[in-house]
């Protein structure tokens, strides 16, 4: 059965590349789709597409992955609750709402995730602060996300606390978002290819494209970035999915990097990357005169989120130290470090502690302690416990990473140089220690030495020399493909070398 028309056809008008993510796959859905609506071939289907709006939804909804959960990759949700909302806040020049835009937003679980974390953040003055709105080609989808009942998968990564708060079962299986949130949020059919955007969507501030540009080739890529640049309000940002970001750097936004997260800002003409940085630096005066400003909060749950109220620890502390042997601590570890990269934090910590409260704690347990309080915010718990490994072993790999970021991240340069400088003498072939320190240089304007340092990365990465510990991979490297670190240290190097 030659589908290769109905293929075009879609390429098209939807932009949808099935070679993303399987031809097979793909081209076995639409036979099934023709087979099942008793079309008498696949020109006959095609002529229906052309002519059949609902068809046309129907075969989108089958050839979709609407794969999402909520609090997916929740350092952009952290982000933008932290530093991004502050920033615009700042910067609006009446008391219009910032604008956040979910492109690609399927059954919703992302648009009410974003409105989740700014309740968590700002509290009642969300609903006034902010206006999320949210697209999709798929109708049908749109229709579940309106709706607003997921099931449990949807709740893979989120604190069970957040469930209890924003959601009610609707049988054993289910559960109902809470209605003030399905409210809160506007959704908009979306065909990123349309020759026009909904007039309604324009503005936004911050635009969410996550996970979507895998379903593009290169140059459709390209051409919806141009067209999503023109909904954003200059100094906008668009953020991608982890694993996406160098693929959609085109030159049409600044790639940039806030709090260790890489995303897309929309610069406007004339205004530097100095410039930018500098304004979101200085852009904690969020809130508009007159506004109570909320509690500054201090605390996390295991899906990123600040809380400003104590969160019930999962399982109580046992009676006293526990005693492990090696085969259940490394199981105990193990546990705690695959929590650690599905970036659930709190419960990673949580199963980590018995661990480091033993009388004779390992070394990689306690680094990895230090690393999950630097994620959740507590950086001097974090180099403290750091230094305290350091006493006992003052070339451990791991504390001299921890370490180099906690001084990078506290300005303080020559702190950052002298651990990371440290921890290559230790180990020469450590990138990830390379790799920071070419951030350093190339932040504090140290041209040759940034260029230097990123070539050595990329010629490790090319020998396939990876340091063989997963923690130090862990706690040094940006949380990047290494196929995308790679293209991130070539496009340093390039812009580096053009400045020269």
């Amino acid at each position: 059965m030659n589908l290769d028309a109905i293929q075009q056809f879609i390429r098209e008008h939807l932009g949808l590349n099935a070679g993303t993510y399987g031809n097979d796959l793909w081209r076995e859905l639409i036979a099934k789709r023709i087979d099942s609506i008793g079309a008498r071939s696949p020109e006959d289907y095609l002529a229906r597409l052309r002519n059949d709006e609902t068809e046309l939804q129907a075969l989108t909804s089958l050839i979709t992955i609407n794969e999402t959960y909520f609090y997916r990759e929740p350092q952009h949700l952290r982000l933008l609750t932290e530093r991004l909302c502050p920033e615009r806040l700042a910067r609006r020049a009446s008391d219009d709402p910032v604008r956040l835009l979910s492109v690609g937003c399927s059954t919703g679980e992302e648009p009410y995730s974003i409105l989740m974390a700014l309740r968590e953040r700002y509290g009642e003055l969300a609903e006034s602060l902010f206006e999320v709105n949210a697209g999709d080609v798929d109708r049908t989808a749109l229709e579940r996300a309106q709706a607003g009942i997921y099931g449990r998968l949807s709740f893979r990564a989120l604190n069970p606390q957040l469930q209890e708060r924003y959601f009610s079962p609707e049988d054993t299986n289910h559960f109902r978002i809470d209605e003030r949130l399905r409210r809160g949020v506007h959704f908009h059919p979306l065909n990123l290819l349309d020759p026009e955007y909904p007039q309604t969507l324009a503005n936004q501030d911050v635009i969410f494209f996550r996970n979507v540009s895998i379903y593009f080739d290169e140059p459709t890529r390209r051409r919806v970035l141009e067209r999503l640049k023109t909904l954003l309000v200059p100094g906008g940002y668009l953020i991608v999915g982890i694993s996406e970001t160098l693929a959609n750097d085109f030159g049409i936004l600044t790639l940039c990097e806030r709090d260790g997260v890489f995303l897309f800002v929309n610069e406007p003409a004339g205004m530097g990357r100095a410039s930018v940085t500098a304004d979101a630096q200085g852009a904690r005066r969020a809130l508009p005169v007159g506004a109570v400003r909320p509690a500054r909060l201090v605390l996390h749950t295991d899906s990123g989120v600040p809380r400003s109220d104590p969160l019930p620890v999962a399982r109580p502390p046992p009676p006293g130290p526990q005693v492990y042997d090696d085969a259940a601590a490394d199981a105990v570890y193990d546990e705690a470090l695959t929590l650690t990269q599905s970036e659930r934090y709190q419960t990673a910590l949580e199963r980590l502690e018995p661990l480091c409260a033993c009388p004779q704690p390992r070394a990689k347990d306690l680094v990895l302690k230090a690393y999950l309080l630097f994620e959740l915010d507590r950086i001097a718990d974090a180099l403290a416990l750091a230094h305290q490994i350091l006493a006992s072993d003052p070339w451990h790999l791991g504390a001299l990473l921890v370490l180099g970021r906690g001084a990078r991240r506290q300005g303080q340069t020559n702190d950052a140089i002298a651990f990371l400088r440290r921890a290559i003498y230790h180990q020469p072939d450590c990138w990830p220690a390379h790799f920071q320190l070419a951030e350093v240089y190339r932040e504090t304007g140290q041209t040759e030495l940034a260029r230097r340092e990123y070539r050595i990365v990329l010629h490790q990465l090319e020998r396939d020399t990876q340091v063989a510990n997963p923690q130090t991979i862990l706690i040094g490297a940006p949380a990047l493909a290494l196929g995308d670190l790679n293209r991130l240290c070539r496009l340093h190097l390039a812009r580096l070398e053009a400045s020269l």
